[in-house]
């Protein structure tokens, strides 16, 4: 089962900058992937466990932030 779903607001485990999941792609190896449209206008594919939640409770979607 996937970690995030498509809309969700992630960022690299190391921090930094934010984005949003964009689609969930096939598992490459039994490592999901994800298409992570990131705030500074790039798009990347990275595997899920590289990336955490960017709110501090839990994942939120991008249309229900205040």
């Amino acid at each position: 089962m996937a970690a995030f779903n498509v809309g969700a607001l992630v960022q690299k485990k190391t921090g930094g900058i934010r984005g949003r999941i964009e689609s969930l792609l096939d598992p490459e190896n039994d490592k999901p992937r994800v298409y992570v449209a990131w705030d500074g206008g790039t798009y990347q594919i990275h595997y899920e466990y590289e990336l955490r939640a960017a709110t501090p409770d839990q994942p939120q979607f991008y249309k229900t932030m205040p």
